[in-house]
Formats: structure tokens, sequence, C-alpha cells
């Protein structure tokens, strides 16, 4: 018979737990806003304490997303400042990962994981409304200045938005199930004092 050590395992798996449920939410609000109405992007109503965190992460990557398309303008390019807003949403908490990964910090990483999958599902619910552009925009913004809608539009590919926000959530929730094995791949380690009298 195999004895589990519940404290041993609870100690590693615990956020892999937390995380579940905010990430069953975050699915199946994707699946209505793509299957249904564009609006459940906006207007889900998610319980708490998912809400909170969809609030936080959803104000946090607008932050983002607005700061990428100044940082991108940089090169001078119309399409790579447009692209840059969604760019920036996956390469911020990208660079949140190397952190985590290089100083070895499990939750934090866990954290950054589940932060590109967040990134992912933004940029796949503004790339589905691409044809449509029924989303409001930041600022009051006109139909015209819909980022997927340019970026698609200037590919010839408007009519595939769709296929792009199910590609898009197909990666973001990846990145969820990345986030939730994160303590698979992490050795553990111990602290060993050694107290040497030389």
């Amino acid at each position: 018979m195999i004895q589990v050590d519940w404290q041993e395992f609870l100690k590693k798996w615990w956020f892999s737990i937390v995380l579940l449920p905010f990430i069953g939410y975050h699915i199946h609000q994707a699946h209505l806003t793509l299957n249904y109405n564009i609006f459940f992007s906006i207007s889900y109503s998610f319980p708490f304490p998912v809400n909170v965190e969809k609030f936080m992460m959803r104000n946090l990557l607008l932050i983002v997303h607005e700061a990428g398309h100044t940082f991108f303008s940089v090169f001078g390019n119309r399409i790579i400042t447009i692209l840059g807003g969604s760019l920036n949403e996956i390469l911020f908490p990208v660079f949140i990962l190397g952190y985590t990964l290089f100083n070895k910090l499990v939750k934090a990483t866990q954290f950054a994981f589940y932060m590109i999958g967040s990134g992912w599902f933004s940029i796949a619910f503004y790339a589905a409304d691409a044809s449509q552009r029924q989303l409001p925009l930041i600022g009051n913004l006109g139909p015209e200045a819909h980022d997927w809608h340019n970026l698609l539009r200037h590919w010839n590919m408007l009519e595939l938005d769709g296929l792009f926000g199910v590609i898009f959530v197909s990666i973001g929730i990846l990145f969820y199930l990345i986030a939730v094995s994160v303590p698979l791949w992490f050795k553990k380690t111990e602290r060993v004092r050694l107290d040497l009298n030389l």
C-alpha cells in the first residue's frame, strides 16, 4: 500500500490546486466568448475571488498593452507599433518568467506561466473581434483603431479572426497547464548546514 505524505503533497501542490478554479472559469469564459458572444470577454460573471484576480489581471495587461504600442513605436513601423500592444502582453510576463526561473522561485514561476496564459486569452478575445469590432476600445477610440482589425486586414486574413481567437486560446490553455505542472519539474532542494570547526 502506498503511503502519501499529505503535508508534503500540499506543500508542493497547493498553488496548483488554487490555480485550477481560476483556470476553469477562464476556459469557460473563453468557450462562451468564442462560441456565442464576444461580450462575454468583458461581461462574464466571475465568482469571488476569481473576479478580483480577473479585474487586476485585465487592468495590468491593459496597461502593459498600451505601453507596448509606445515602446514598439520606436521602430518606426506602423504594423510593428500596432502589434506591439499584443506582443507586450506576452513579453512582459516572459521577462518575469525568466527572472523566476533563474532564481528557482517555484510559485512565482507558476504565476508567471499563468500570467502568460492570461495574456494569450486577452489577445485571443481582441483578435476574435477583428471583423465585427464590437468591443469598446480604450479612450472611446473608434472602430478604425481596432488593432487586430488593422493587422488582419493588412495581412488579408480578416475572415480568419475566429481561427486566430481559437489558436490563441489554445496557446493560453497550454501555458495554464504548464503553470499547474511546474512542481513536477522543479527538483526539491534541501538546505544543509555545515558546521566546520577548523
